[in-house]
């Protein structure tokens, strides 16, 4: 098997191939030591009989580094195919339609479409503005567009692109302490796999039953998706930042870092042991039925890599009997299945959940009003329909009752005033003013036992919070289900009331539609 382009999506589809990626830092610069290191890596992996692609990362941490894309068209040039992470981070909606256009242009398939590390202080003159124009969700879903050969309007004609050819995938963390933490992410998995994502990585973590869990989660809702496993090579001074939270979405347990304490007191510092344990996790992943390995770490050389690969090769026909040395459980961390106690890993039967918010008053009036006003067959809809467009026949009514609006809107929801509102998708939580990465479609990975990645011990991530108040009434399924597209910033400072009941957000749009194509009004309105 000899290493070529497209090496990664044919051995990540092909069910007789376990494919590996091998992950690769461009770093801050364009011509320092790290590019040209990076360079030189991934010529070697093309070379490589046991590698079949290298991914290339978009500004890890938050930090800027030699763009992904940039990077990606040298390292395809010189014949190894790049897994393209792609950040959501920092480009609006339009910067990631024109890379897309670029990389399909040169000819990389292979895409990681990620929420993206908020920005770190680290920027010229301080922190960067974040943008997040787009979520994971939403660029699967113009990704599948543009395979399909994207339609739109120009100068009143329609028009099609040339149909691409994107591979891409996601990224998911099953390593989660809370049970709203978790339903969150596989809920948003579930959307992203709906909209097109092509395969999953998992985040970084030492607990076989989680890994284990993902891959029976994709079982039982017939998600059928390939799971590539996240092994990175964890050395100690890894390991403590990922213990304290300092890279989000990767776990390390106290237990673990103190077993790599010990460790590192041999005489090669902890290197043997790093490179056994990584593949022990390749046999796991191999056995447990991944289709794929994702292999990461700080400066390893490619025979490090070739040494896991072969060594878990070896591994993974008795990979159960290393079950025991990745059991490495958070304090108190729910599962989505009950534990098999015969193997360590999971059962069939689900286990009970309950994660659920206290009677909010402000929640039940949000419900209240919704009934009565917002689902098209309650008795006020067409009286505040005909009301919204009466308002707006008048500049001084517009002005008036949108500083109104405003105000409530502000005091019980701390809104923003996007005038696209996602109050009714995410149980009356704001997640533009609430969530620091504007995840309209459920959790960024970065949450640590419940708190936002940005503001840790401050904020409770607003994903948690709602699927809490979900939980009260049923309707903690529509984190799965509601597909929410994105801003539409020609709203921006109008009154969200009216753009619903005159069908210009987006749910009043999707209401219209729906009017229309069953030419009566459905029994509610779209979200929780």
């Amino acid at each position: 098997m000899t290493s070529n382009l497209y090496t990664f999506r044919n051995a990540l589809t092909d069910p007789d191939i376990f494919a590996v990626n091998w992950e690769l830092i461009p770093g801050r610069g364009a011509v320092e030591v790290q590019q040209e290191a990076v360079m030189e890596a991934a010529e070697r992996a093309g070379k490589s009989r046991l590698i079949h692609g290298v991914g290339i990362t978009d500004n890890p941490g938050g930090n800027p580094a030699l763009s992904a894309e940039f990077a990606a068209r040298e390292i395809f040039a010189r014949g190894v195919e790049p897994l393209v992470h792609f950040a959501c981070r920092d480009k609006n909606r339009n910067e990631l339609e024109s890379m897309l256009y670029g990389l399909a242009r040169v000819g990389v398939q292979s895409v990681l479409v990620l929420s993206g590390d908020y920005p770190s202080p680290e920027g010229f003159g301080g922190t960067a503005r974040p943008v997040f124009d787009l979520d994971p969700v939403q660029v699967m879903d113009f990704m599948s567009r543009l395979n399909e050969g994207l339609e739109y309007e120009y100068l009143g004609k329609p028009q099609k692109l040339v149909p691409t050819d994107f591979f891409p995938g996601v990224a998911v963390s099953p390593f989660k302490v809370l049970e709203a933490e978790l339903m969150g992410q596989y809920g948003k998995l579930s959307k992203k796999v709906r909209a097109g994502a092509r395969f999953v990585v998992s985040q970084v973590g030492y607990d076989a039953r989680k890994l284990h869990e993902l891959l029976s989660y994709i079982q039982l809702f017939d998600l059928n998706i390939p799971v590539v496993a996240n092994i990175y090579i964890l050395t100690y001074p890894a390991a403590r930042v990922m213990h304290r939270g300092g890279i989000p979405g990767c776990v390390v347990t106290e237990r673990l870092l103190e077993q790599l304490t010990q460790e590192r007191e041999a005489p090669d510092k902890g290197k043997q042991k790093r490179i056994e344990r990584a593949a022990k996790q390749y046999a796991l992943a191999r056995g447990m039925g991944c289709a794929g390995a994702h292999i990461g770490g700080h400066n390893i050389p490619v025979e490090m890599v070739e040494e896991i690969v072969v060594r878990g090769e070896e591994l993974s026909g008795d990979w159960e009997r290393y079950l025991d040395e990745f059991d490495y459980p958070q304090k108190g961390g729910f599962y989505y299945f009950t534990k098999d106690e015969a193997t360590g890993l999971n059962g069939a039967s689900e286990s009970v959940r309950g994660d659920r918010e206290r009677f909010s008053p402000s929640y039940a009036f949000s419900r209240l009003v919704h009934t009565l006003f917002y689902e098209p067959r309650s008795p006020f809809f067409r009286p505040a329909r005909a009301f919204f467009k009466l308002v707006e026949s008048s500049h001084f009514l517009t002005k008036t009752f949108g500083l109104c609006e405003r105000l409530m809107k502000v005091t019980l929801f701390d809104c923003m005033d996007c005038g696209d509102c996602a109050l009714l998708d995410v149980a009356y939580l704001c997640p533009m003013s609430q969530c620091p990465k504007s995840q309209r479609n459920g959790p960024c990975g970065g949450s640590r036992n419940g708190w936002c990645e940005v503001y840790p011990d401050e904020k409770q991530c607003v994903w948690v919070r709602a699927y809490r108040r979900m939980m009260r009434t049923g309707t903690e399924e529509a984190i799965a289900e509601n597909m929410v597209p994105p801003v539409d910033w020609a709203l921006w400072k109008t009154s969200s009331w009216s753009n619903y009941f005159l069908g210009r957000d987006h749910l009043g749009k999707a209401l219209e539609t729906s009017q229309s194509e069953r030419n009566e009004a459905p029994s509610e309105a779209p979200g929780p």
